[in-house]
């Protein structure tokens, strides 16, 4: 949809349909292997790492590892997670799509010709620029909650009228639970500028092209009513990606935010996407984050939050923490009572989560095995199952209800063939689990 130039891969091939085109053959396995690795080599930001992984993928091809897969979607899975074998890079994405992808012409990754802009902005703007929701909750706490974040060049009027309407807030959270990052390395300077009086170094960005290193500053002018010396509460989850966390990592480094929520996706190495094939592209990385304070970054291990919450609990464990901090530094009596009153209803209207255990059974010659459903967000990535015995298990948490789910199993998804209980939704199948509020 917006082809090779974004920050990272978030809107892309989201609505193809998971449907193969058709059985891969060995001759196209074979080209789609050599352009990947050639793009690997060429472009990826460590040259040392593209080696490695380009002896990985050739040693699989060798030994037939490849050979039984005829499934787009499945091997380009297969691809993605044998060249994150070496290195871990969340950011390495090979993606399968039964349309053809159209030729394009060779350009610089994250950037946006001057003849696409138009249909971009137009884009971004039905997309209202990523904002999910504005709000201010009870107890005076401002929301802000971001799908991704796009170019102040496009997005800045509307950032600002956010940030200006929440301005009086005693508190903001800012919602990065589902945010899959930044299409713009200037969007997150852009948005922190609101939260510091003076300019300050966010991050420096290592580029492979030139060995060049770029340094991201907050600005010292914003349009509007910055926000200081005021609390911020950023939510986390394994869903929150590369520039989303580079927003929490860096506020959190400078002591300007609270990260409550579970670590996130571990992606610092940022790049666009490549068409390699008439049927599959790839993100590479070009890229490295650096932090000022801490000489490195979130890659492969996320950010870690001080409040180590389940991502369905972090909103109203925020919101009560805001409530909190305006009830203890506030003389007026009325609004105190009124926060204490809140603060109670939070307490005692929050959600109670149950645990559910899900097992896959066989599959022994698996190499990973997730689950995903309405517990998770449908997070592919998220929940990883181990093996016990004859059986892919894991336990973790949901809330009381229907659950509905499906196994990931190397890439390729299933329901669950020992769970005879399903419900269809449109052209999918899912298998259904029930947690009784009492259990």
């Amino acid at each position: 949809m917006m082809k090779n130039r974004i920050w990272l891969p978030l809107l892309a091939f989201q609505l193809l349909s998971l449907a193969s085109f058709a059985q891969l053959t060995k001759v196209q396995r074979d080209q789609t292997i050599d352009s990947v690795l050639k793009v690997v080599t060429e472009r990826y930001v460590f040259p040392d790492m593209a080696k490695k992984m380009e002896a990985y993928v050739r040693k699989q091809q060798a030994a037939k590892a490849y050979d039984a897969i005829t499934d787009g979607q499945q091997f380009a899975a297969r691809l993605t997670q044998d060249l994150r074998t070496i290195n871990n890079d969340k950011h390495i994405n090979i993606e399968y799509s039964p349309e053809a992808i159209p030729p394009e012409e060779e350009r610089e990754l994250m950037t946006i010709p001057p003849a696409e802009k138009e249909g971009y902005a137009q884009m971004m703007k039905h997309l209202n620029y990523g904002i999910r929701k504005v709000d201010v909750l009870k107890g005076n706490i401002g929301y802000l909650d971001f799908e991704f974040m796009c170019s102040p060049e496009f997005a800045g009027d509307t950032y600002a009228a956010a940030m200006n309407y929440l301005a009086h807030t005693g508190a903001l959270i800012i919602d990065l639970r589902n945010c899959g990052g930044s299409m713009s390395p200037d969007a997150i300077p852009f948005l922190c500028s609101y939260f510091f009086e003076n300019p300050v170094h966010l991050v420096d960005w290592y580029w492979r092209k030139n060995n060049a290193v770029k340094q991201a500053w907050t600005y010292s002018y914003v349009s509007g009513k910055k926000y200081l010396d005021k609390p911020i509460y950023i939510l986390t989850s394994n869903k929150t990606f590369s520039g989303a966390e580079e927003m929490a990592y860096d506020l959190q480094n400078l002591k300007r935010a609270t990260i409550i929520g579970q670590p996130s996706g571990g992606g610092a190495n940022p790049g666009g996407f490549l068409r390699v094939t008439d049927h599959f592209r790839m993100f590479v990385p070009i890229g490295q984050a650096i932090s000022p304070i801490t000489k490195t970054n979130w890659e492969g291990v996320g950010v870690k939050p001080d409040t180590l919450i389940n991502t369905k609990l972090a909103l109203t464990k925020a919101h009560m923490m805001g409530i909190t901090h305006t009830m203890n530094t506030t003389d007026i009596q009325p609004w105190k009572e009124a926060l204490q009153n809140w603060l109670k209803e939070l307490e005692n209207t929050k959600l109670v989560l149950k645990p559910i255990t899900f097992e896959l059974k066989d599959f022994p010659n698996a190499k990973e095995v997730y689950v995903a459903g309405s517990f998770n967000e449908w997070n592919a990535g998220s929940h990883k199952m181990q093996r016990k015995g004859n059986s892919w298990v894991l336990t973790t948490e949901a809330e009381p209800g229907k659950v509905v789910y499906k196994f990931i199993v190397d890439g390729k998804w299933i329901t669950d063939p020992d769970n005879t209980a399903t419900e269809t939704n449109g052209p999918n199948t899912d298998s259904v689990k029930f947690i009784s509020k009492d259990f």
